[in-house]
């Protein structure tokens, strides 16, 4: 919980949050397929370390994690943090500004890069492009741009 709630590796924060949601599926399926959804267990209540753990450590503990609601809290940690990260990365990026964007609006990066200005902000951005087409992400893929 410590690593994943304090890291800026925003990507690997993505991976951590794509590699859960299918088990967390499959053992929400289960406890469905036994009962109702009453019978899904809630986030474990812990609070996380003092020191974080390593990256390895940190991701060999997810991969071995089986029980739900501890899964949940090393999710819940992952994904509070990428909310962190684009409420801070979003003040770079008023409403008017120039950016860089990656053509594919998510993580891995992927595509070209494209330039526009920034129409709304917050914790997704809509840019207007260059080429007059809206572009929607995360203020994290974003980069500073000069004028056109």
């Amino acid at each position: 919980m410590a690593f994943f709630g304090t890291t800026d590796d925003i990507a690997l924060l993505h991976e951590v949050i794509a590699e859960v949601a299918p088990r967390a599926r499959r053992l929400v399926g289960q406890y469905l397929a036994k009962g109702t959804e009453e019978s899904i267990p809630g986030p474990a209540e812990l609070r996380p370390a003092r020191e974080p753990t390593t990256r390895e450590q940190a991701l060999k503990t997810l991969r071995a994690t089986n029980d739900f609601p501890l899964l949940q809290v090393l999710a819940r940690s992952a994904g509070q943090r990428i909310e962190a990260i684009e409420v801070a990365a979003s003040a770079d990026f008023p409403e008017g500004v120039r950016v860089h964007v990656p053509e594919k609006p998510g993580y891995p990066r992927g595509g070209r890069i494209l330039a526009g200005t920034v129409e709304i902000t917050g914790t997704m951005l809509q840019v207007l492009l260059d080429n007059g087409e809206t572009w929607q992400g995360p203020p994290s893929l974003a980069e500073l741009a000069g004028p056109p």
